[in-house]
């Protein structure tokens, strides 16, 4: 496994389009943005309402259905006026920065393109079987390289925590290239991965997590280090367990107005991280920030665009599904394919439904333009610092 020290980079209170879209869902709801004001423990704001297709994983077994819910991105309004984060690029004039797009693109590292919906990876690392996670479907464990070091920081401290922790099981990250990974309408810039839970009994992937199968000292241990240590965007997990990791971190001593941020967000428009999603009941959706990746991706985008090196991201519009809608129909009215149309919202089959928005590509965007700096959240911290709070053992779990 290809895993290296995350780069450790100053805090800067933040302003970033992160595109939210859960893997596997069911009308996901996703809270509406409100006007952000930042405070402790930290904060991001929500998105507006997401809608779904339909598909089967192919990592998932046999039979097991999957939806996708896909909400657009999601806005701070208002935030700290704070400088961005250092880069390793800043050093790079125009014609440098040109020079290494074109003759040596390898040297600028992992780079993510656009939005997880509609984005690409560049110089993307696979991850490998270890000691950490096992592959479930290596053809789509590609990542950026802070994105696998980000995961395995994690995993390594609840290693740590609990020595003789088995591996997780690593499902879907993305493409080689990023783009399009059936059935995920997200999962195409390398920051997307889903996992398994800990669990006390051998359960295989995509087992659903229960109170009597789940380990929740390791699970929350997880979810802790990925808010804790890492540039983390959101967790996605189905409400039961929830509930079930909420209970557990409170009477395992954690502060009780940072928990609660985490699974409900707080006052001044404080976002949560972990949110629900229908079908996350058999697996973590996480989503990073990877401020190096992204902000190389915004720096070289004009320039991939200008040398024909890379294509303009898609353009979509939305259409809410009518009776006596088909693809076939909406594909006629809107001038595109239904090919195109399933490509785009993650359909494995024809079958839409009455009164659900679907994405209607209406071709590429124009070359995109320069643009201001990546801003990025600051990793919410508890707010008090205190010692290591006491651990259960799986034995203890409540």
């Amino acid at each position: 496994m290809r895993c290296t020290p995350a780069p450790r980079l100053s805090r800067h209170t933040a302003v970033l389009a992160a595109l939210l879209v859960a893997c596997t869902t069911r009308g996901l709801h996703v809270d509406p943005p409100p006007r952000a004001a930042a405070s402790s423990p930290g904060q991001r704001a929500g998105g507006p309402e997401p809608q779904q297709a339909g598909g089967q994983a192919p990592d998932a077994p046999p039979g097991a259905v999957l939806d996708e819910a896909e909400a657009e991105d999601d806005l701070l309004f208002e935030a700290e006026a704070e400088r961005p984060r250092v880069h390793p690029l800043d050093g790079y004039d125009a014609t440098r920065l040109r020079e290494a797009v074109q003759n040596d693109l390898g040297s600028l590292g992992s780079i993510s393109l656009g939005a997880p919906s509609a984005g690409a990876l560049l110089n993307g690392v696979r991850a490998e079987d270890g000691p950490l996670f096992k592959l479930q479907n290596p053809s789509g464990a590609f990542a950026t390289q802070e994105t696998l070091d980000y995961l395995c920081a994690a995993i390594r401290r609840v290693q740590s925590e609990f020595p003789g922790t088995p591996a997780l099981a690593l499902g879907h990250i993305s493409a080689k290239e990023g783009g399009p990974l059936s059935p995920h309408i997200s999962h195409q810039a390398g920051r997307d991965v889903d996992i398994s839970f800990y669990y006390r009994d051998s359960s295989p992937w995509y087992s659903r997590g229960t109170k009597q199968n789940l380990d929740l000292p390791r699970t929350w241990a997880f979810v802790r280090a990925l808010v804790i240590e890492t540039d983390v965007d959101m967790i996605l997990i189905d409400h039961s367990i929830q509930t079930l990791l909420e209970a557990y971190a409170l009477s395992a001593g954690e502060n009780a107005e940072w928990v609660r941020s985490l699974f409900h967000g707080g006052a001044g428009g404080m976002r949560r991280i972990i949110r629900h999603a229908p079908g996350h009941a058999t697996h973590l959706h996480i989503r990073f920030f990877n401020p190096v990746a992204q902000e190389t991706g915004r720096r070289v985008a004009p320039i991939l665009h200008e040398l024909g090196l890379r294509k303009a991201p898609p353009s979509f519009i939305r259409y809410r599904a009518r009776r006596g809608d088909t693809l076939g129909k909406i594909a006629k009215r809107f001038h595109t394919t239904v090919p195109a149309l399933k490509s785009a919202n993650g359909l494995r089959t024809s079958k839409i439904r009455e009164n659900r928005s679907y994405r209607i590509p209406v071709g590429p965007k124009k070359g995109p333009a320069i643009s201001p700096p990546l801003r990025f959240p600051p990793r919410r911290i508890p707010p008090e610092p205190a010692a290591q709070p006491a651990r259960m053992s799986a034995r203890d779990t409540p």
